[in-house]
């Protein structure tokens, strides 16, 4: 399962993962956002960044409670920072709302903590190389993927979660389901490399959200708090891992104290180079250590966590040993695993620049709109697939206003642009044409001197759209139908201005030719009927006298028959 997926419905093409990614492991397809498993040091920047959340952290709260209801003995390994984490509970107070969550116990990390400075402590002494410490999985993954010639260097030693989990599963059996709860995304994927030792890893905001919607806010407190842990506790600040087994003098340049990932990739390629020789590197990618893990929950300042964990690490130190079995293994053998992509020549780079608009390189804005430090950076990306022409944002505003400009000029409407005070903003050619306003229409004077305009006063105060409105020019000859937008959003009225005189002519003729078609039609018809007549007088004087020569022959025949 990935530890960061991306929600697409979400992503909203702003580019703002790739510019916060610090190895540029987001690929964008189709203007949506994807992390590029093998590039990602897990660092959870990305999701830290994204102001739409569309990038979620694996969840692993379901599967714990169905260990719980299935009567699993699960223990809780709490990262020694949860100090800081969590400043609306007392600390005892969140053991005991952790365990009422149905746990069967919660203990401190700092165990492991302690586990892993004793072996440093001893790794010091006897190592003629530089040392770089191996607590922080997302400094050890930097390094498997991006510095492949100091993985030599990392400390063979597990991460104090993964020596804790030993412990536990030694102490309480190898069946106990060791959950890991920490402000750190990398530890997911240290969990399932690791699985013989952590079974689970809960983020300290997903363990927060779970403590919300069981309603658990403040318990009684018992006697299961916490006992003092000794100077693991140390370990989640900037400083903390040397504190945890020596005394650290800062100005001591063989002892090194880094954090934050792009001091630490500073600080790796001055080793590399062989600008700096320390005996131990101290290297946290968080700034300021874990306490400024991306998934802590706790928006405070690095300077209130700082002080948190150091009141509650001097309050807490202990000089009896710990309890465990000596023969476990804490050894970790790390591997290179160079992350490797074609690389264009400078002529597939250069058409790839040609293709958005940039020939020159005055032409490269170097803006990092897209994500990327430069326009060359952006081009060899896509070139990997990694990124898109249109990720370019002066490149697609310049082509989207290049459109606009073509066809608004070339547009056969007259278009004016005037704001709320009528003053006139913009015009096209058309328009200067339309009303043959040759010398009249100039940007900055009023609408109104040149032109009646109320309706357009009429837009702008009320806010309503004028769709077809029709009006008649006289002294220009013209009628149009016009079309008044109201954009109070940029305070401006955009009138779109069609020129229909000629179709008003030809309705006008047309009228007339319907009238003389039925003045014709109508005196058809008169004659028509006049002749009707004519022929039905006719027609009734005849019929008259067939009937009367009718009747007479009739008579005449019945005279004689009676005769």
């Amino acid at each position: 399962m990935k530890s960061i997926t991306t929600l697409k419905v979400n992503c909203k093409d702003c580019h703002r993962c790739v510019r916060s990614c610090p190895v540029k492991a987001i690929g964008i397809d189709k203007g949506q956002a994807r992390v590029v498993e093998n590039k990602c040091i897990l660092c959870g920047r990305c999701v830290t960044e994204c102001p739409q959340k569309a990038k979620q952290v694996q969840n692993e709260v379901l599967v714990i409670k169905e260990k719980i209801a299935a009567g699993y003995k699960v223990i809780v390994s709490l990262a020694p920072s949860f100090v800081s984490a969590f400043p609306e509970y007392q600390r005892d107070e969140l053991i005991e709302a952790i365990r009422s969550l149905g746990v069967s116990g919660v203990e401190e990390t700092a165990i492991g903590a302690e586990i892993v400075s004793a072996h440093y402590s001893q790794m010091l002494e006897e190592s003629k190389e530089p040392i770089i410490s191996a607590c922080c999985p997302v400094i050890v993954n930097v390094i498997e993927t991006y510095y492949p010639q100091l993985v030599k260097n990392i400390a063979p030693v597990v991460s104090p979660m993964v020596a804790h989990g030993k412990v536990i599963k030694q102490r309480l059996g190898s069946d106990t389901y060791v959950v890991f709860a920490g402000p750190c995304v990398a530890k997911i994927e240290e969990a399932e490399k690791e699985a013989c030792s952590i079974d689970a890893v809960l983020t300290f905001e997903q363990l927060r959200q779970w403590l919300t919607e069981n309603e658990i806010k403040h318990l009684a407190i018992s006697n299961s708090s916490f006992q003092p842990q000794g100077r693991g506790r140390y370990f989640p600040i900037s400083g903390g891992i040397l504190k945890s087994f020596m005394e650290h003098d800062e100005t001591d340049t063989e002892i090194i104290t880094v954090d934050g990932i792009e001091n630490c990739m500073e600080t790796f390629n001055a080793l590399i180079r062989g600008d700096i020789t320390p005996r131990f590197i101290e290297a946290l990618a968080c700034s300021g250590g874990c306490i400024g893990g991306p998934v802590s929950g706790n928006q405070q300042c690095t300077a209130a966590k700082r002080r948190e964990v150091i009141n509650y690490a001097k309050n807490g130190i202990r000089d009896t040993k710990l309890d465990y079995d000596t023969n476990l293994d804490f050894n970790r053998t790390h591997q290179a695993m160079p992350v490797e992509f074609p690389i264009p020549n400078e002529l597939e780079i250069a058409d790839i620049l040609r293709q958005t608009g940039k020939i020159t390189a005055a032409d490269e804005k170097n803006c990092g709109a897209c994500g990327y430090n430069s326009c060359r950076e952006k081009a060899i990306a896509v070139y990997q697939g990694l990124a898109e022409n249109d990720m370019c944002v002066p490149y697609m505003r310049s082509k989207a206003e290049s459109f606009a400009n073509i066809i608004v000029t070339n547009s056969l409407n007259a278009i004016i642009v005037v704001d709320q005070r009528m003053v006139i903003q913009d015009f096209n050619p058309a328009a200067k044409e339309m009303f043959n306003w040759e010398h009249e229409m100039v940007k900055g004077i009023n609408l109104s001197e040149i032109m009646e305009c109320s309706h357009f006063v009429h837009a702008a105060q009320t806010g309503d759209k004028i769709v077809g409105k029709r009006i008649e020019y006289f002294q220009h000859g013209l009628v149009t139908e016009q079309m008044i937008i109201p954009v109070p959003k940029h305070d401006v009225i955009i009138a779109i201005i069609t020129d229909v005189t000629e179709q008003e002519k030809r309705l006008k003729e047309l009228e007339v030719m319907k009238l003389e078609t039925i003045k014709k039609a109508t005196q058809v018809i008169d004659k028509q009927m006049h002749v009707a007549q004519e022929i039905a007088g006719l027609l009734g004087e005849t019929t008259a006298e067939t009937k009367s020569a009718l009747l007479e022959v009739i008579w005449l025949l019945k005279g004689k028959e009676e005769a």
